[in-house]
């Protein structure tokens, strides 16, 4: 997730700013809805700056895609139960033109009340430094954010495995 955001445009230093802030306990809270991101973050004045960030939807022709690709290979069933996100998952996705992690600051709607005028401020870069460690920990996090959830969905594939699924 971050690797793909850090390689763009820093406007002084900010990205390293946000990554401090993430360490030293400035995000007071997240909450994660749908493909919705809501946080606060601290900053210097004594009200926590209100963060949202939206990240894009998947269709649902999309989520098929992703479940038919998933399903069909049991390397990746296994290694996402495994909380891990199988890099040849990544590619599969890109080739069916599915981007799974943002390829710029562009590709995600983000909104700070700073009075910071860049996208991304430190406060914003603080929130998506966060949410990548839990994406890390949880490779289901990274589907949620695109409105997906693919472990009831994956569960459901599981425990009725006759059932058949129209693509």
């Amino acid at each position: 997730w971050c690797k793909n955001l850090e390689a763009y445009i820093d406007y002084s230093n900010r990205l390293p700013r946000g990554v401090r802030y993430a360490r030293n306990g400035s995000v007071k809270s997240i909450n994660i809805a749908s493909h919705y991101i809501d946080a606060r973050v601290q900053g210097r004045m004594r009200t926590p700056y209100r963060i949202r960030i939206a990240a894009p939807e998947f269709s649902e022709v999309q989520k098929r895609k992703i479940k038919r690709i998933i399903t069909q290979n049991p390397f990746y069933v296994s290694q996402l139960a495994a909380r891990k996100l199988p890099e040849n998952l990544l590619q599969d996705l890109t080739n069916a033109r599915i981007p799974l992690f943002p390829n710029s600051w562009r590709d995600l709607d983000m909104h700070c009340s700073c009075p910071d005028w860049a996208v991304p401020c430190k406060h914003l870069a603080a929130v998506v430094y966060i949410v990548a460690n839990e994406n890390d920990k949880n490779p289901f996090l990274v589907f949620l954010l695109h409105n997906y959830d693919l472990l009831a969905d994956l569960t459901n594939v599981l425990k009725n495995p006759e059932e058949p699924t129209s693509y």
